[in-house]
């Protein structure tokens, strides 16, 4: 969902700028280069420091007087300028100056050992480890815009050059156009206001008071959960944009950073090192690289500004202010800002890898206009944070929960929000408000987006219904093709009350399946449900269940074509769901009915042997994502940033003498999955499952470690799709247990060009298994075996060879490998569905 919102949404989303503005360049008097890095400082305004190419960018809600220039090695300069100025030029001349304040190690960059301060000083100035508790209101606000003075109102004329000739093509009015649109208004703009609370030993919770979004009338909480603004240069990694990169005041930061000192300023009375830092390694995706303000008594950081410069040019900027009360430096402001830019370098956007195509030139086409709106447009987003209260009794309920949405926080009035606002809303603001409003409503822009957010989920909607994508058309062995239709209520019906259920048709079997299940929300805080149900339908015989089942969509399960061994389970069920914390979900299902393979089998009990037979069973599950983080929201709980491991234990009991059921087993099954994602894109995922049952165990509830090989000949017969984390040379229900434990480590490389047309991606994968059976004999009229010496293969996947589909190969090994090679070796298809985005 992140990835469809940065496409549609991000690219209208960022904020705010000041009245007054002013840009230029810093020169050297007598080579006429830039000066990069400079600093610039108004004496009515934030500071800044100039770019790679010398250039500077001011805002401020005041009219520039005054500002001063200065470069390290080069004389001052103040000049006045008036509030007509929009560009100048400014040169500097040079001289010779040492930096006083630096103490030089020798045979060593002298910026090395200020960064090494820093690092060492972290704990005392980061608030999160320096403070036992802070909280403070924060006004965000959000646009895309452009300065109307920087782009010509005028009609463009374009002309076409022939034999060295000019004549006359046609009148462009793009410019003109685009500079009417912004006079009036901003092209985007959004507003949030927020209270952020931090306690030792909890996470940071956002309660999101107010949010309003042009064009929406309730928030796009995806955005909300976005965070772009939530980077901290304490921390080991800095998160841009939804990219993690390494930190320039990591543990590890010399390893991966140059630096150097540009100057020395005086913004707080103590001179603070200006120190460039510069990502080492040279990808094909922009590296980090900005400047820090380091204070040179505490070594804290005054000001850091970080900036990706490739495609687009994304700059960060974090001031922090002097609290001498508390004798910390707290984040005052950020700002964040979104421009075209200039170099080749991809950019990574919330796990995209944003490329920009130009179009081709025409050479013999040629305007007068010097720039376009793309050229003057950005995003920009600003956070002020006030009323800063420190060590002082903090609430934070639900830690897991770092984001809150107030119930009210889209209906605020204006009142509410003139409250708040640190910087108050001008008529173009207002303006962009009722355009983009009217705008969005013309084009449903609303609805299409809820339809996408459905959509991805697995569902469409229908008003006060979501129609399961997933049930319309499915196939495997035993019912052929499977057409079905259902679905679950949405919170248009209600959000105290949810309805779900489908019914299903086997053109093979010529079977109806069915199932309807209804839940009552008894409280909203833990997200507690009760509910019943009743279901008619088909389950693969010997596999590992959970209760927490897993809801991403995917429109076809490759698996399933090959499955042929089925148990056609009819039961009633009541159960109860409930979050002991966001991150800690339990859930208890009492089921009763009967289970009936549809194949040979028969069941060998205590005096009686069983076809079919009746189970009443009572299960509790609880699932744990110790490092995931939630927001709360009218319309439920969502996640904001997954994290791992992912761990999942159930215990199952079967009463042999509750409701006349016919057996009396324990089961307990595990899961825990977990994923170490690499700076260079690759990353390693383990998965450990497994269980163990005892009793009277019937083959429902038996491990087949969840095979995918068939012994079909020829052998190009057994060419078919992969599984998900199945085991693709194990044929099915070729080994039988009643405790196993599995493990699989896959290891994803970045993906990687192959010729001019495909990018590939390709995974290395290990698996392993291990299970034993205390009584087959029990298990009668099939053939299966015993894992107890240890099942192993090894392969490749190799994904995104040709739209969506690719190749995978494993291979057989160890105490069950087959005398024939073709028997051990696995090829298999893949594919992975591509929505676009």
């Amino acid at each position: 969902m992140k990835k469809l919102l940065t496409l549609t949404l991000l690219l209208l989303s960022l904020l705010a700028t000041g009245q007054y503005h002013i840009s230029g360049v810093v020169k050297d008097s007598k080579t006429k280069q830039p000066l990069p890095f400079a600093t610039i400082l108004p004496v009515n305004g934030p500071g800044d420091i100039t770019d790679t190419e010398g250039i500077f960018n001011l805002s401020s809600k005041q009219a520039f007087t005054e500002i001063s220039f200065s470069y390290v090695g080069y004389r001052s300069r103040k000049i006045t300028v008036s509030p007509s100025e929009k560009y100048i030029t400014v040169f500097l001349d040079p001289q010779n100056q040492q930096l006083k304040e630096v103490i030089v190690v020798a045979k060593e960059n002298p910026a090395l050992a200020i960064i090494r301060k820093v690092i060492a000083n972290k704990d005392k100035n980061d608030i999160e480890k320096a403070l036992a508790s802070f909280e403070y209101k924060a006004y965000n606000k959000l646009v895309v815009t452009a300065d109307p003075d920087s782009i010509s109102g005028k009609v463009d004329s374009v002309f076409v050059v022939k034999d060295t000739k000019k004549s006359f093509l046609k009148l462009d009015s793009t410019n003109y156009q685009f500079k009417k649109e912004i006079d009036k208004h901003h092209l985007y703009i959004s507003e949030k206001v927020s209270d952020i609370r931090f306690k030792r030993g909890k996470n940071k919770k956002e309660v999101i008071l107010a949010s309003r979004m042009a064009g929406f009338k309730n928030p796009v909480y995806e955005i909300l959960g976005l965070n772009i603004e939530n980077f901290s240069f304490y921390e080991e990694s800095y998160s841009l944009l939804g990219h993690n990169y390494i930190n320039p005041l990591a543990g590890n930061a010399l390893k991966n950073y140059s630096y150097k000192i540009l100057d020395t300023v005086h913004t707080s009375g103590i001179p603070a090192y200006m120190i460039y830092f510069k990502a080492k390694k040279i990808k094909e995706t922009a590296g980090l690289e900005g400047v820090l303000y380091i204070n040179s008594q505490s070594y804290a950081l005054e000001k850091g500004i970080a900036e990706l410069k490739g495609m687009l040019n994304v700059k960060a900027v974090q001031n922090f202010k002097y609290l001498p009360d508390h004798n910390i430096w707290f984040p005052d402001e950020t700002t964040l800002t979104i421009r075209k830019g200039y170099n080749k370098e991809n950019i990574d956007l919330f796990g995209l890898k944003v490329q920009i195509s130009e179009s081709p030139q025409n050479d013999t086409i040629v305007n007068t206009r010097r720039n376009d709106p793309s050229d003057v447009s950005y995003m920009r987003s600003n956070t002020s944070n006030f009323d800063i209260s420190i060590n002082k009794p903090v609430k934070v309920l639900n830690s897991a929960a770092v984001i809150e949405v107030d119930e009210n926080a889209a209906n605020r009035d204006e009142n509410f929000w003139n409250k708040y606002r640190t910087d108050s809303i001008t008529q173009r603001g207002l303006d962009a408000y009722k355009t983009i409003d009217s705008i969005f409503e013309k084009e449903k822009v609303e609805e299409k987006l809820n339809i996408a957010r459905s959509v991805i989920r697995g569902y469409y909607p229908l008003h006060y219904f979501d129609l399961s994508l997933s049930q319309l058309v499915n196939f495997n062995n035993y019912e052929g093709f499977r057409l079905g239709f259902g679905g679950i209520t949405n919170t248009r019906f209600s959000r105290t009350l949810r309805l779900e259920g489908y019914t299903a048709y086997g053109i093979k079997d010529r079977a109806f399946k069915y199932h309807f299940s209804s839940f009552i929300r008894l409280n909203k805080q833990n997200n507690t449900w009760i509910g019943m149900g009743y279901t008619n339908d088909l389950r693969e015989a010997a596999l590992l269940n959970f209760v927490f089942e897993d809801t991403s969509f995917s429109l076809i399960n490759p698996r399933n074509l090959n499955i042929a061994q089925f148990i056609n389970y009819k039961l009633f069920d009541i159960s109860l769901e409930h979050d002991i914390f966001p991150n800690l979900e339990a859930k208890l299902k009492l089921e009763h009915g009967n289970y009936d393979p549809q194949f040979n089998y028969q069941f060998t009990g205590t005096g009686t042997d069983y076809h079919s037979y009746d189970l009443s069973t009572a299960t509790f599950g609880l699932q744990w994502t110790p490092f995931s983080k939630y927001m709360n929201t009218p319309g439920g709980k969502s996640t904001v940033k997954k994290g791992y491991p992912n761990i999942t234990a159930q215990l199952t009991k079967s009463f042999d003498k509750l409701l006349k059921g016919d057996l009396d087993f324990i089961q307990f099954n595990f899961k825990v999955y977990h994923v170490i994602r690499a700076f260079n894109k690759s990353s390693t995922s383990f998965l450990i499952q497994g269980g163990v049952t005892t009793g009277d165990i019937p083959i429902s509830h038996l491990y087949n470690a969840y095979p995918n090989y068939t012994f079909r000949n020829p052998w190009l017969k057994r060419v078919n799709f992969s599984g998900t984390n199945a085991f693709e040379t194990m044929g099915f229900n070729e080994f039988l247990s009643d405790r196993y434990i599995s493990l699989q480590v896959r290891h994803n490389f970045d993906r990687f060009q192959l010729g001019n047309k495909f990018k590939p991606a390709l995974s290395l994968v290990t698996r392993f298994a291990i299970g034993d059976i205390k009584n087959p004999e029990r298990q009668g009229q099939i053939a299966f075996r015993k894992m107890n010496k240890g099942y192993y293969e090894s392969g490749f996947v190799l994904n995104h060879l040709f739209k969506g589909f690719g190749l995978a190969s494993f291979y057989r090994y160890g105490s069950y490998s087959n005398p024939k090679f073709t028997d051990n070796l696995a090829v298999k298809l893949t594919y992975v569905l591509s929505l676009g985005f």
